[in-house]
């Protein structure tokens, strides 16, 4: 009888078939994947098979999925209208290489749902949809720089690459040229300014000004514990922004789980040109970008300012499965999911304090994040001096009581998530708090 002495030693006896397939994948793929967050210590679980808010590894786990493709599919696995609408099209053509009737049909749902989007392209991705987005910026204003803030996501457009985790981080009331976030990046003219903090903000454009064209913000930072943006942060924004004749970009690829409306629709602003993802594919590759009508001159006519392609940009079948996503998520469904969630977040809350740890829970929606942390997360600087050493042991316990949530303790619930569910994620938490308290 095998005895397991940790945390550490019972994953890995649960999951050998894992470990074997890791080991070999990383023969041929460095790292063993070609998704950098998919893999953690000591290393991913594989999957076989997935239904609603539950993945099954090869070796028979069961995990609730508190992931979600890291927060693109509403619905959880495998949903029922989703499957069949894509099949439908599937049946037809995988990428058909015409135009469809879909695409003006889904645009023009999309763009009653969003303030900000008068005019509306489609991308594959919520990387291309920001960079798009920037280029419509440049073309608008003449100039070329942008201002981002430290700890924003924005994909892996070379002048947005940039920030995401670099330490030392910014102190209060500063911007300065943007540090790269990976090797092998080109020189850019982006800025970084500090999130929450209007100094930073009034700082960039005092000595950048009259080059900056675009300012790009998520509602909430949505790779750095949801810290969420306070009104008076993005009043100062669009007051300055626009004062100096640049453009107001927000990036709703993931606060679209925060409202019918998207987070525009919860904060009242309208912003010039807003990015949208992940829920909107409904688990398929597919994003958009929209924004006042007059910027979409520069994607018009035969030989427009600004050329947007790409071999599977608004498949049929990606537009299908996501228009029966997305009519699926009425305010109804936003509604029953923040009443879920927060009794996650509250949970969580209670489970933490009787095991005497200090924990700030961020979140707004179906999405949550967990940072042990005796101060408010209000900031990036705050995010990053979090105790990530205690969450990885707890998170580890999770796995083990079939609690799947991402290595950076951020979740969301999908419509698949039952209350039962929701209860057994709290006793995961719970019981980890014991055994991870009782080893230190």
């Amino acid at each position: 009888m095998t005895t397991v002495t940790s945390a550490l030693e019972l994953y890995t006896h649960r999951t050998p078939t894992s470990k074997r397939l890791f080991d070999e994948a990383r023969r041929i793929i460095p790292g063993g994947v070609s998704r950098a967050t998919l893999a953690f210590e000591p290393y991913p679980f594989y999957a076989a098979d997935a239904a609603g808010a539950v993945i099954t590894d090869v070796d028979g786990n069961d995990y609730i999925d508190l992931v979600n493709n890291y927060t693109s599919l509403p619905h959880g696995h495998g949903h029922p209208g989703t499957t069949r609408a894509a099949t439908a099209q599937l049946a037809v053509s995988s990428a058909i290489g015409a135009a469809h009737t879909l695409e003006a049909e889904f645009a023009a749902e999309l763009r009653g749902r969003i303030p900000a989007a008068e005019r509306l392209h489609f991308t594959t991705t919520g990387s291309e949809a920001v960079g798009f987005a920037v280029r419509m910026g440049r073309v608008a204003t003449g100039r070329t720089r942008v201002l981002k803030f430290e700890g924003g996501f924005h994909g892996s457009h070379n002048e947005l690459y940039q920030d995401i985790a670099v330490s030392p981080t910014l102190d209060s009331g500063t911007a300065v040229p943007a540090r790269p976030a990976s090797a092998g990046l080109e020189p850019t003219g982006t800025i970084t300014a500090v999130y929450n903090d209007p100094e930073s903000v009034r700082a960039a454009f005092a000595r950048w000004g009259g080059e900056i064209a675009v300012v790009v913000v998520e509602p909430f930072l949505g790779n750095a514990a949801l810290v969420t943006a306070e009104p008076a942060f993005l009043d100062a924004i669009f007051e300055i922004a626009h004062g100096h004749g640049a453009l107001v970009l927000f990036d709703e690829v993931q606060s679209l789980r925060a409202g019918f409306h998207g987070a525009q629709g919860i904060w009242g602003y309208t912003p010039d040109l807003v990015a949208l993802g992940k829920i909107m594919g409904g688990g398929h590759p597919l994003a958009a970008f929209g924004g006042r009508a007059e910027l979409f001159e520069s994607l018009q006519g035969p030989d427009p300012a600004v050329l947007q392609t790409g071999t599977f940009t608004a498949t049929p079948v990606a537009l299908a499965a996501g228009q029966a996503a997305m009519a699926e998520l009425d305010p109804a469904a936003y509604e029953g999911l923040e009443r879920r969630t927060e009794r996650l977040r509250s949970g969580i809350r209670d489970r933490f304090g009787r095991a005497g740890v200090p924990v700030r829970v961020n979140g707004i929606g179906s999405m949550f994040n967990i940072s042990i942390s005796d101060v408010d997360v209000r900031s990036f600087r705050a995010f990053r001096a979090a105790d990530t050493s205690l969450f990885s042991a707890l998170r580890l316990e999770m796995l083990n009581r079939g609690v799947l949530i991402m290595p950076r303790g951020t979740g969301c619930l999908s419509t698949a998530v039952t209350d039962s569910q929701v209860d057994h994620v709290l006793v995961a938490i719970e019981e980890g708090l014991t055994a991870v308290r009782g080893n230190r």
